[in-house]
């Protein structure tokens, strides 16, 4: 999870300090404790996975598959592989992220440490639940949460595997386009939102480079640290091709890219 420390904060004022908190399985419950203290004044999740790569392929190109057999090649993928990292940004409505006051250092995905350290996913699900930032049932409080990433589908896809205790994937991508919106409530998807920025192409990272956004804390495939570019990106897109409106973005809300479009 990312934080500040010091003054700053959003796109208004330079972060002074940005933590990337390192969370194991002996500080998980303490962690979750923070965000569930936190997601009704931060309710932005910019988020992002890491995960081992893919085992399937297809010569055509992805774009010209129709949504279904992209997802039944994702589901192949996912259903055989385990998330390996994740990292989350929560911020509120102006961009200002949590000031926790706390040290941390930027941990990066330290493998050794796994086998004693890295966290049971059933209990990592089990607190994601309670904490309030994804729903469990249709009668649970109303979701205020709008989770943020960049090309989305495999991330949406790992978070619900994790949320299903490992369960396979739906068999259909309106079963899980079904889970996305129940789980995650308002989703945005970056790539998607570029189609409708002028200059803007490629990945994250020429993303940030192209608007100008530099990287806080971390480095590329550190889910932590492309989660706060992945933030900070999303700020700068906001303010330069929508006005800063959140009322804008909306109109780009709930498609996933690389599923229903590419």
């Amino acid at each position: 999870m990312s934080s500040k420390r010091g003054g700053g904060g959003g796109e208004g004022g330079r972060l002074r300090h940005v933590v990337v908190r390192p969370v194991w399985a002996w500080n998980l419950e303490y962690e979750f404790s923070i965000i569930a203290s936190l997601v009704d004044r931060f309710s932005y999740v910019a988020f992002d996975t890491e995960f081992p790569g893919f085992l399937y392929s297809t010569p055509r190109p992805h774009r010209l598959l129709p949504p279904s057999q992209r997802y039944a090649l994702l589901k192949a993928n996912v259903d055989e592989m385990e998330l390996v990292q994740l990292g989350l940004t929560l911020f509120d409505a102006f961009g200002h992220l949590p000031d926790l006051g706390t040290g941390g250092r930027v941990g990066g995905i330290d493998f050794d440490r796994l086998p004693l350290h890295g966290i049971d996913s059933g209990h990592f699900a089990a607190l994601l639940y309670r904490s309030g930032l994804v729903a469990h049932c249709r009668f649970c409080r109303p979701l205020s949460t709008r989770w943020i990433a960049f090309h989305s589908c495999y991330d949406f896809a790992y978070l619900i595997k994790v949320l299903g205790y490992g369960r396979p994937l739906p068999d259909t991508l309106e079963e899980f386009l079904g889970l996305v919106n129940l789980l995650f409530g308002e989703t945005v998807d970056l790539k998607y939102m570029m189609r409708h920025c002028k200059g803007l192409s490629g990945g994250l990272e020429s993303v940030a480079s192209t608007l100008g956004v530099t990287r806080e804390a971390g480095k590329s495939h550190q889910a932590g640290s492309d989660s706060m570019l992945t933030y900070r990106v999303y700020l700068r897109m906001k303010q330069r091709f929508f006005n800063g409106r959140d009322a804008m973005v909306a109109w780009h809300r709930g498609i996933i890219y690389g599923l229903q479009a590419c």
